[in-house]
């Protein structure tokens, strides 16, 4: 009867009601991925309307073109995909308590989306040498605004990949496995969207006339 009259206000550590840190940060996350979501989806439109335009120069149609050959996308994609695998194994290692297993994984997930940073860089560099300069198409200018967006987003992961490390490196404790979990999460909502950022920057024109088409666009020509 006495717990009627207390005043939880006042009494230390009957604040039952305040949020947990772990349930606001997820609420958090969940509001960037639809952040994130509608904004790439926004670029994607305005690329595929801007495609339409007689001025638009594919990257993907001939020799000399940057993304005639895939190869580099794919080496790219590999290394993030194997981050992504790699951080969920370090995840369920840490549940089931192996400790070794978890540092590794997280060592070795850190240094793919290293890797896959680097492979964009490098394709950057290829686009350049081909002439192909932020300003020098609408294509291109997609290209560095797209891949740019989205290793901003991963190199942000992995400013906070860096913060965890520490913490479950010492200890595999709950609040630190509840993060690792959101971190798992949000990199493969960056695979995911990296697939299909994938997919679109290696269309041909018939694919982005198809989607345009769809979205009610019709290509005018430029005088």
């Amino acid at each position: 009867m006495s717990t009627l009259t207390e005043k939880p206000w006042l009494t230390p550590g009957l604040s039952g009601s305040a949020p947990r840190p772990e349930k606001a940060l997820r609420t958090g996350v969940y509001f960037l991925f639809g952040v994130m979501t509608s904004l790439f989806m926004l670029f994607f439109l305005a690329m595929i309307i801007r495609s339409q335009i007689g001025d638009w120069q594919p990257l993907t149609e001939a020799p000399w073109q940057p993304l005639f050959d895939s190869a580099p996308l794919w080496r790219n994609t590999g290394f993030l995909v194997m981050s992504s695998l790699l951080l969920h194994t370090a995840l369920v290692a840490g549940r089931a308590g192996g400790a070794i297993l978890l540092r590794g994984c997280l060592v070795l997930s850190g240094a793919a989306a290293l890797a896959f940073l680097l492979g964009q860089w490098d394709l950057w560099q290829t686009f350049v040498s081909r002439g192909y300069g932020v300003n020098s198409t609408p294509a291109a200018s997609f290209f560095y605004l797209l891949t740019g967006l989205h290793g901003a987003h991963l190199l942000m992961g992995l400013a906070i990949w860096g913060r965890t490390l520490p913490r479950l490196w010492r200890q595999a404790s709950a609040p630190a496995l509840a993060r690792l979990n959101l971190l798992a999460q949000y990199w493969h909502f960056l695979l995911g969207l990296w697939l299909v950022l994938f997919a679109l920057l290696t269309s041909s024109p018939e694919t982005y006339q198809a989607l345009a088409a769809l979205c009610g666009v019709k290509p005018v020509d430029v005088p």
